[in-house]
């Protein structure tokens, strides 16, 4: 996990410089702009929105890549679509993020004509969608405007498994298409899973977490992401500004995590600074995305549950009790499949936003 959020970040509209920069990154986004090089503008406005190569400075960043879609970069529309959706370095919109996400299909971004067709809520359009030529701008404008935002971010209705914990589920919460998307976005990034550890507080690798995952930061988020975020805000009444970064887990035959518990604890000296910088972890929303496996149910021991979701349906469970302290009762383990894969998407929700977003 990152302490940077992916889908938030602290205005910054000047173009000025900050220490993390060296003069040769400053003078390529200089070289960049002066010669609209949309390329170039768009690979160092995505370094500066990630902090790749520690050179974090979202402002400039969103700067560079709207230059580089006003000048007609596809792969920059598609990313602005992220910014406007999520929020970062301008005010939300989610009118402004399809329209970018129309000018990329228009450019020829696979990717963003691939989102607007899954997104597309008019069933016959979307069966109709397949060949549609990239600069066809009323064929795109149709699908962007069958895009019912409306549908994602209204309340699920939820079902009560406990009480004592608060465990809840919602059926049919994304639709099969949308659980296959997420799966084929994190596939080719997985790595094995870590845990904080108890001293020094970071991540680390510990043998009870054997499985794989991925996050995503701001440049690694689509639209998708972004209303599959929106809606578990919906279901949660919590906004995505207290939202870690979203993960996609992978559990192959035999991987698992023991026995755990989500919250922070705050009687581990070391995991202090982390409670007072961003707070206390409420909430763990999970998302099946697939359930052609066997095995792999999420237990929790003390209370004797396990349970194991259809394809996309979600699984939600406060870490704190009413009193907003640790409930202990929501240890539980990812047990192991024992035949296919496991995939499911993971969404920790904070006490607070960070400072600086």
């Amino acid at each position: 996990e990152s302490n940077r959020s992916p889908v938030t970040a602290g205005p910054n509209d000047s173009l000025h410089e900050t220490p993390c920069m060296t003069t040769s990154l400053l003078q390529r986004i200089e070289l960049a702009t002066r010669c609209r090089d949309v390329p170039a503008m768009t690979r160092l406005g995505s370094q500066l929105l990630s902090g790749e190569k520690d050179s974090f400075d979202p402002g400039r960043g969103a700067e560079l890549l709207t230059l580089a879609a006003r000048d007609g970069g596809a792969e920059a529309a598609a990313l602005m679509a992220v910014l406007c959706g999520a929020g970062v370095c301008r005010t939300q919109s989610w009118d402004d993020a399809l329209d970018y996400l129309q000018q990329a299909s228009e450019r020829g971004w696979a990717s963003a004509q691939a989102q607007l067709k899954l997104l597309c809520a008019d069933d016959d359009l979307q069966e109709r969608s397949d060949g549609i030529p990239d600069r066809d701008v009323h064929a795109w404008r149709r699908l962007r405007e069958a895009v019912s935002i409306a549908d994602w971010i209204d309340a699920p209705a939820r079902d009560v498994i406990l009480e004592t914990p608060r465990i809840r589920k919602i059926d049919g919460f994304v639709s099969k298409a949308v659980c296959r998307w997420l799966i084929e976005s994190a596939r080719e990034r997985l790595e094995r899973a870590r845990t904080y550890s108890p001293v020094g507080g970071g991540p680390a690798i510990n043998p009870s977490r054997t499985n794989t995952e991925t996050d995503f930061n701001i440049v690694q988020s689509d639209l998708v992401l972004l209303l599959v975020r929106a809606r578990i805000a919906a279901a949660t009444g919590l906004p995505p500004s207290v939202m870690e970064l979203t993960k996609v887990l992978h559990y192959s035959v035999g991987e698992r995590f023991d026995l755990h518990f989500d919250f922070i604890d705050p009687a581990v000296p070391d995991f202090a600074n982390e409670l007072a910088v961003r707070g206390q972890r409420l909430a763990t929303f999970l998302v099946y995305l697939n359930d052609d496996y066997e095995g792999g149910e999420t237990e929790f021991p003390l209370v004797a549950l396990r349970h194991r979701g259809l394809v996309g349906s979600a699984l939600y469970f406060a870490n704190v009790d009413s009193s907003g302290e640790p409930d202990r009762l929501t240890k539980h383990a990812g047990l192991a499949p024992t035949s296919g894969e496991k995939w499911l998407l993971s969404q920790w929700i904070r006490s607070r936003t960070p400072a600086g977003r």
